[in-house]
């Protein structure tokens, strides 16, 4: 059975289920800071946006993006990284939800989004080492390990990386 999933407009309406989903325990181990990641679904930098992720008419998820400048890249050690990529961060809240391929439906639709900007690079995604539901669902949505690191407050993670085609 094909799932239909979409990314709908995150609104402060919707604070109350992302706080619900940062602390389920499925979610709260990858996610040390919770309030952080309200804080910025609230108020997302320039260059930031977000949205839930929806199946039919049940909000899922959450994924959040932005683009990451220079200076962002090189305090964190990922200096290979172009200036202009695009740093994403996803989860299924849901946890009915879960391991049913519904992340990397979710991220191959942001993909087609910053295809059509044009100006992204590069898409990466930060995920711990231990996080192998993460790794499998990136890599269904096409991306790869480019290398360890340790970004603070994450422990050991992997960046997992995929290049937008250009002209595609």
């Amino acid at each position: 059975m094909d799932i239909d999933v979409t990314l709908t407009p995150f609104s402060s309406t919707d604070v109350t289920l992302l706080n619900r989903w940062l602390v389920a325990p499925h979610v709260a181990r990858w996610y040390p800071d919770p309030e952080d990641h309200v804080g910025w679904s609230v108020n997302p930098p320039p260059g930031g946006e977000r949205a839930l992720i929806t199946v039919g008419d049940r909000h899922v998820g959450y994924i959040r993006w932005q683009t990451v400048s220079r200076e962002v890249l090189d305090s964190v050690g990922l200096h290979e990284i172009p200036a202009g990529s695009v740093d994403v961060d996803i989860l299924i809240g849901d946890s009915d939800f879960v391991g049913r391929g519904i992340g990397p439906k979710a991220l191959l639709l942001l993909l087609s989004q910053l295809r059509q900007r044009g100006d992204v690079p590069l898409v990466g995604l930060t995920t711990n080492i231990q996080n192998l539901s993460a790794q499998r669902a990136y890599s269904k949505a096409g991306f790869y390990t480019l290398r360890e690191y340790s970004p603070p407050g994450y422990g050991r993670c992997y960046l997992m990386i995929r290049v937008l085609e250009e002209n595609a």
